[in-house]
């Protein structure tokens, strides 16, 4: 792990608590753009109503892994660490879609909609790919999805993974990478690593642990 360096004191200051507020601040938005449209019934405000809980967590995400690129692997977090955890940062951010899931589904109506979406957070996402209104994302930001990729109901993809270790939270992130023409079963879950190569079938209920190419039962460690 690398040492914290004069932005890790920075982005510690300004954000190491306010991070925490940030679905709040999404809300009031969200709830001011609906009350200014019902008092001045501007076609402006409609449209901010609309696109606050999609634009102002992605801008913000955006900007913060411009600032503070994310980087793969082990590393501690919490409020005594001086190291800054931009993944923390990132999942204060996107907490209001596992509070509002109806969200991420409304752009289901749409072709290709939900596709671009995780394009615009950073994700590989090829063509053709096809997601359930059930789908689980855990992290937006990292996945790499070949070409006319099939994946079936409540398939959870969790990018990362929490545990204590040494009585400290020890965070585990990577990418989740998945071959041209693939089909994942339905409630299958894949963990942080999880590589499965073009043209594999996944069986409904399959569990990918860490760093993980095939399926399995044992959580390793790290």
């Amino acid at each position: 792990m690398k040492k914290p360096t004069a932005k890790d004191a920075i982005l510690n200051t300004f954000l190491k608590v306010p991070q925490h507020f940030f679905p709040l601040f999404v809300m009031a938005l969200w709830i001011g753009s609906f009350y200014l449209l019902i008092e001045t019934k501007q076609y402006r405000y409609l449209a901010a109503t609309i696109l606050v809980p999609y634009i102002v967590p992605l801008f913000f995400f955006r900007l913060l892994t411009f600032v503070y690129p994310f980087e793969e692997g082990a590393q501690l977090i919490g409020l005594d660490q001086k190291k800054f955890s931009v993944w923390l940062a990132g999942f204060r951010i996107q907490q209001i879609y596992l509070v509002f899931p109806q969200l991420e589904r409304l752009l289901f109506f749409l072709p290709e909609m939900y596709s671009t979406w995780l394009r615009l957070w950073g994700s590989k996402i090829g063509w053709g790919v096809f997601w359930t209104p059930g789908n689980i994302i855990g992290d937006r930001n990292l996945l790499n999805i070949g070409n006319k990729v099939v994946f079936g109901h409540q398939v959870y993809l969790s990018a990362h993974l929490l545990r204590v270790k040494n009585d400290q939270f020890m965070l585990y992130a990577k990418k989740i990478k998945i071959g041209d023409n693939c089909f994942i079963g339905a409630f299958s879950k894949l963990g942080p690593g999880t590589s499965i190569k073009a043209d594999t079938v996944v069986n409904a209920g399959s569990y990918y642990t860490v760093n993980k190419s095939e399926p399995g039962s044992q959580m390793p460690d790290y």
